[in-house]
């Protein structure tokens, strides 16, 4: 069977920036492979195109440009937030507050967003909303283990919120910005980096584990 739309496919990777010589930002090795989904929106515009039609046994290896993976670095997304939006309960959340923080909030239109902190100012926070990834193109490389019709369970929708934090989204939350930092309740060692679980979703390992 071939990969194509509606199909799940355990694969081991090596995923770099920019070239073969670049940072190694997340692996699954062939003792760990990672399930791929097609076709439910899930993985970049890229993986998706170039590892079309790919079967079990096949090797891998292609670059992808900004634009077919994270894409090009927006300077409309450097965003200045009044300090109230870190408000809560009539408190200012200063422990959030720090240069390179990294804070999910929610825009106007109730999607959640990523935003790292850049500068600290008397009455705004200076954010940056772009991806940390944006500019920069990807170098893949890997081995397709075994491929199969996804299941309906595979394909349901992620429960993430779309921040690439891999959080349930709280529905009822209206406001225009969230900004309480939440857990993550992993069970299980990252599959891409081998971080325990207690440390997953916490900024460690070469995947970060986000």
């Amino acid at each position: 069977m071939k990969i194509s739309v509606n199909t799940a496919a355990q694969v081991s990777y090596k995923i770099l920036i920019n070239d073969s010589n670049g940072e190694m930002i997340e692996f699954a090795d062939d003792k760990n492979p990672r399930l791929l989904i097609f076709g439910n929106n899930t993985l970049i515009p890229g993986f998706e195109t170039h590892m079309d039609g790919l079967e079990a046994n096949d090797n891998f290896e292609f670059s992808l440009t900004p634009s077919e993976s994270f894409g090009e670095y927006r300077d409309d997304l450097l965003v200045e937030v009044p300090k109230s939006a870190f408000i809560i309960d009539g408190k200012l959340k200063e422990d959030l507050l720090y240069l390179g923080n990294e804070i999910s909030m929610l825009d106007n239109n109730g999607n959640a967003v990523s935003g790292r902190v850049i500068e600290i100012n008397p009455e705004n926070v200076k954010m940056d909303f772009n991806h940390k990834l944006a500019g920069s193109g990807l170098y893949v490389s890997g081995k397709i283990h075994n491929v199969r019709i996804a299941t309906e369970e595979d394909l349901a929708p992620s429960s993430g919120c779309g921040s690439g934090c891999g959080c349930s989204s709280n529905k009822e939350n209206t406001s225009s910005c969230s900004t309480e930092k939440h857990e993550h309740a992993y069970e299980d060692d990252c599959p891409s980096c081998g971080n325990p679980a207690e440390l997953r979703g916490k900024g460690h390992g070469n995947c970060g584990c986000g």
